[in-house]
Formats: C-alpha cells, sequence, structure tokens
C-alpha cells in the first residue's frame, strides 16, 4: 500500500466565511474518525482569508475511495457547491 495525500485548493466566495470554516471543521473532524486516514489539516492563507487547503494523508487509494463514498463527504461536497469560485485537487506521493 502507498500512502497518499490530498491538497485541495478552495478559494470561496465573500461572505461565507463563517459557514464555511464550519463545513470544514465538520468535514475534519469526521474524516480523521476513519481507518484510512492518517491525518486531515485544514489551513487559511494569510494574504488571502477566501483561501483554504486541505492537507489529507491516506493510507491508500483504497482508503480515499471510501472516504468518497461517505456520507460526511457527500455532504460536504454538497454544502460547498455554490460556495466556491475555485477548487483545485492533487493526489500526491512521496518519492525520496
Amino acid at each position: 500500500m502507498t500512502e497518499l495525500k490530498i491538497i485541495a485548493t478552495l478559494i470561496i466566495k465573500n461572505g461565507y466565511n463563517r459557514e464555511f470554516e464550519e463545513i470544514l471543521h465538520f468535514i475534519a473532524d469526521e474524516s480523521r474518525k476513519e481507518s484510512g486516514n492518517i491525518s486531515y489539516e485544514i489551513h487559511q492563507d494569510i494574504k488571502n482569508p477566501l483561501k483554504f487547503l486541505i492537507l489529507e494523508t491516506w493510507k491508500s487509494q483504497e482508503a480515499i475511495n471510501e472516504h468518497n463514498l461517505t456520507l460526511h463527504f457527500k455532504k460536504f461536497t454538497d454544502s460547498i457547491k455554490n460556495k466556491i469560485d475555485m477548487l483545485q485537487i492533487d493526489i500526491i506521493k512521496k518519492i525520496y
């Protein structure tokens, strides 16, 4: 099994900061309970408070696939649909 990291970069629409932070706390708390999750961190850009980075570490691709099928992930994706201006997701692996 190869440990994988996800870097999700989101820029939210103005006016959703408080609501979005609550949504992020929810997805982080629930994702950390998953057996395939190693870490799940939420970061906010210092210069742009509308920009958030979610840094996730998973035990395997299978763990990511299982995560993507959870109710809390579906609730998260549904709740952010109309609140973001940009979303970029990168899945990376350590090579050295």
